[in-house]
């Protein structure tokens, strides 16, 4: 029986002139490749709410071919079959796990140079604490007057030079603009196996709000002075599939970066909380080949790792990696692959001033998998994009990548809030992978989710 008499297929016209009238859509723009809305359009048209300090507004389209030899070029496609030609030039803009992951099947697209600029909020915030931030010798970020950080990038201009030029690159990853708080709600976490088959599906959520270092949100830049020795909360859920809802893990980061986390983990079939440590972030989360350690390409203490500038050049970024947007979760919004769905095609475009940082923890106790990581901190936005992670007998063993879609238009995303369309990890010695794709509109910034409810009270609601 159908009730208050709609059919079904009215109810699919009712559907259909509500999309339409949010967004002018083309006819089943459904796709990835039908709706086609890069994530530089909101700034191109609003350039005047953000800022673009530290970039070029633009770049030749012949200096990656510049810096190639002539090998790479804009508008082609790398692959497995033309790889070894360019082999030395491609590793010297990328990594050796890119090469790899080529050679093995994936596909690069390279795209013209856009830059990533910041609100003018979150600028005004990093000018205004200019010239204040500094390394105290036990490592942590503070102000010249002695309070943690408030604010901003804290070394806007790093010294390759200086013996703490990794350290501060890595200070300016950490604080780069990401709100207030924010949510990444149904992420699907894909569990991809050799051939290139899904063997399973993982719905989550992550949501952090940072308790110092606030620019936007009210209070700031303090949440509470009670809260003051608090870096960030953080709270990553399972949503589905049943064998797994509730599953979740709860972490407390200090602005004391020699302290280790807070951690709390609720086990749904023991109905029970259990504290774990530091290390422990680095365990294979839900049995993926990612875990919550590898967020952000490392997202860890700073204090208890060493940081080593290897060097600062141009390379290839997944910045602007795709050019969708998603209107519902409903839509089957899934970026083109390759090798079935074991590698991601994207856009790869050159970013001007890479710090190429190699992160060593300083014992086991705080990272007993890895032997070092090599990742990036991208001059002038801060983002890292790339790390190849190595074993214990220095091995390289997995890639980790953030890709970015951009920002919000404004209208179906807002327009101060930045996108990744997926945060992916390679094993090179299982070959498999795990690409988290990220429903955009179910990522935002500037919440303002209240501190309470980052607890092991709501940790435990979130499992029953």
């Amino acid at each position: 029986m159908q009730k208050n008499g709609m059919t079904p297929l009215r109810r699919l016209l009712v559907l259909a002139l509500f999309i339409t009238s949010v967004w002018p859509l083309p006819a089943g723009a459904l796709t990835d490749q039908q709706a086609r809305l890069a994530g530089y359009v909101g700034f191109e048209r609003h350039p005047e709410k953000f800022d673009f300090t530290g970039m070029p507004m633009k770049l030749p389209p012949s200096e990656v071919e510049r810096l190639s030899n002539g090998k790479i070029k804009v508008g082609m496609v790398i692959n497995k079959n033309n790889v070894d030609s360019m082999k030395n030039e491609l590793i010297a803009l990328t990594s050796p796990g890119i090469y790899e992951m080529v050679k093995r099947g994936m596909e690069m697209v390279i795209a013209d140079y856009k830059p990533w600029p910041v609100p003018k909020a979150f600028a005004a915030v990093t000018k205004a604490n200019a010239g204040q931030a500094v390394i105290t010798p036990d490592g942590n970020l503070k102000t010249k007057g002695g309070r943690w950080w408030t604010g901003g990038i804290p070394f806007f201009t790093v010294d390759p030079k200086d013996p703490q030029a990794g350290l501060k690159a890595w200070y300016n990853q950490i604080n780069t603009y990401d709100g207030d708080d924010f949510t990444h709600d149904w992420v699907n976490m894909f569990f991809v196996n050799s051939k290139g088959k899904r063997e399973r599906v993982v719905e989550m959520s992550w949501d952090r709000i940072f308790l110092t270092s606030r620019e936007t949100l009210s209070p700031k830049p303090v949440y509470d002075t009670k809260m003051e020795s608090i870096f960030f909360k953080e709270l990553v859920y399972v949503q589905t599939p049943a064998d797994l809802q509730g599953y979740g893990n709860l972490t407390y980061r200090f602005n004391d970066q020699n302290r280790p986390d807070d951690s709390f983990t609720y086990i749904p079939m023991m109905r029970r909380i259990r504290r774990v440590t530091s290390g422990q972030r680095f365990d294979a989360f839900v049995g993926s080949d990612s875990s919550i350690g590898d967020f952000r390409t490392l997202d860890v203490p700073i204090a208890r790792w060493d940081w080593k500038l290897i060097h600062v050049q141009p390379k290839l970024t997944t910045l602007f990696s795709t050019d969708f947007i998603t209107e519902n979760r409903a839509t089957q919004r899934r970026h083109p692959t390759t090798v079935g769905e074991k590698f991601p095609r994207m856009n790869w475009r050159l970013w001007p001033n890479v710090h190429v940082i190699e992160a060593t923890p300083k014992t086991r106790k705080d990272c007993p998998v890895y032997s070092k990581k090599v990742l990036w901190s991208m001059g002038g936005n801060w983002k890292s994009g790339l790390a190849d992670a190595y074993d214990l007998e220095g091995k390289l063993w997995k890639t980790t990548q953030n890709y970015f879609y951009g920002y919000g238009n404004g209208r179906v995303l807002d327009l101060y809030s930045h996108y990744e369309t997926d945060f992916y990890t390679y094993d090179h010695q299982r070959d498999h992978a795990s690409p988290w794709h990220i429903d955009l509109p179910f990522r935002k910034f500037n919440v303002g989710f209240p501190a309470e409810r980052f607890s092991t009270k709501y940790l435990q609601r979130y499992g029953h």
